[in-house]
């Protein structure tokens, strides 16, 4: 079982950089079906359908006073003027008797306030909107006014008359009820929290090793972080650090949980860095030259090599794989070391039952190979509890 030793808060966010766009998709989808689910269940309108009824009242004056007002027209002030009027007892009186005559009783408050007027500085024409709870109380009020309105402008104005330009229209209003603001409160921070959430449940439900953190922690171990693609810096800090520990590393284990090309590349390009120094480097796949190594164990058999600054063992055909013993592994480990002053040795797969097994009692060092979005964790983590006594490195390609 992997352990968690403690929880670090930079890792955390880089968890949800890396995660972004699950988070927003999440997110996205989250708010849109969280709305569109506080719209279906919304209940009926609180409030009861209302009717709009308009009716058009059309100010002129008469013949004889025509050329009080410039170009023969009414003076928008005076249209205005008028607007106002309505809405004040003048008019409100005489309707609201006419009013309860029809069977619409009111109280003069009220009726004021559900009649709103409008006035165009462009014409003459005087809009009254009379707003009610029934249809018919709504075209009542709107007809009634505009025949009062019409008949008190001289009264009012002193000056000009009024006549009704249309019949009352009336329309139905639906008076839709309001989201609730504490529900789109709680929508959207639902959809920020769990948004974020999913990002870290990818994280933890991929088993791939996705940053160092994993190796500080779990493998209690300070890993050295590399490119894909090591560099000659970074590879010398690789030596280096074999070197200073040891006094002694002639012979290398490198262990790749889950091996990749990038991986072996790297391998390689360390051999390269060991070769560059002067010297005689050998690098061996324990799966592929194990029969060779059993060869390699009888003093009678000759030591070929292939390869210039990094040299390879010769491939025999083997039908099944070949399991040495560790004394077989000793002597063959021997003409090698005889030969060379860096024996490499690379092991793939997570399990050290076998060769590789004996290999860790005979190696000075061994290198923990760790790829991002590669390696999962429980290879990783298994290589590292199963390993014996030797001296480690981890390497971590990525960053």
């Amino acid at each position: 079982m992997l352990e968690v030793k403690k929880i670090s808060w930079r890792e955390i966010s880089n968890i949800l950089k890396r995660r972004a766009l699950i988070e927003i998709l999440v997110t996205v989808v989250i708010l849109v079906g969280g709305f569109f689910a506080l719209h279906l269940g919304r209940a009926t309108p609180a409030a009861p359908a209302k009717y709009n009824a308009t009716s058009q009242i059309l100010l002129s004056l008469p013949e004889s006073k025509e050329q009080v007002v410039l170009d023969q027209t009414v003076n928008p002030q005076y249209v205005s003027t008028f607007g106002q009027a309505i809405t004040t007892d003048l008019v409100s009186k005489p309707a609201q008797k006419k009013l309860a005559a029809w069977g619409v009783t009111l109280s003069l408050r009220k009726l004021e306030k559900m009649v709103n007027v409008h006035t165009n500085n462009n014409n003459s024409m005087v809009q009254i909107n009379v707003v009610a709870g029934k249809r018919t109380t709504a075209k009542k009020i709107a007809t009634v006014y505009a025949q009062v309105a019409s008949q008190k402008v001289k009264t009012v104005m002193g000056l000009g008359r009024g006549q009704v330009a249309q019949r009352t229209q009336v329309n139905q209003v639906v008076a839709l009820q309001k989201l609730p603001v504490k529900r789109i409160i709680v929508v959207i921070a639902a959809a920020v929290i769990l948004g974020l959430a999913s990002g870290c449940g990818v994280e933890i439900l991929d088993r791939r090793i996705r940053s160092p953190y994993f190796a500080n922690t779990t493998l209690g171990t300070t890993p050295l972080v590399m490119a894909a693609q090591p560099t000659t810096t970074q590879l010398a800090a690789v030596r280096n650090t074999l070197d200073i520990a040891l006094t002694r590393s002639q012979v290398i284990l490198a262990q790749l949980p889950v091996a990749s090309s990038q991986q072996r590349a790297a391998i390689q390009a360390l051999a390269q860095q060991y070769a560059a120094t002067g010297e005689r480097v050998l690098l061996v796949d324990l799966a592929a030259d194990a029969a060779m190594l059993k060869q390699l164990a009888l003093p009678t058999t000759p030591a070929d090599y292939q390869g210039d600054s990094v040299a390879t063992l010769p491939q025999l055909a083997t039908a099944a794989p070949v399991l040495l013993t560790l004394t077989e592994l000793k002597r063959s480990l021997a003409r090698l070391q005889a030969d060379f002053q860096r024996v490499i040795f690379v092991a793939t797969g997570a399990q050290t039952a076998g060769n590789q097994q004996l290999l860790l009692h005979v190696v000075d060092a061994r290198l923990l190979v760790l790829e991002q979005g590669v390696t999962t964790k429980q290879a990783a983590y298994q290589l590292q509890q199963q390993a014996p006594a030797p001296f480690s490195v981890v390497l971590y390609l990525g960053n």
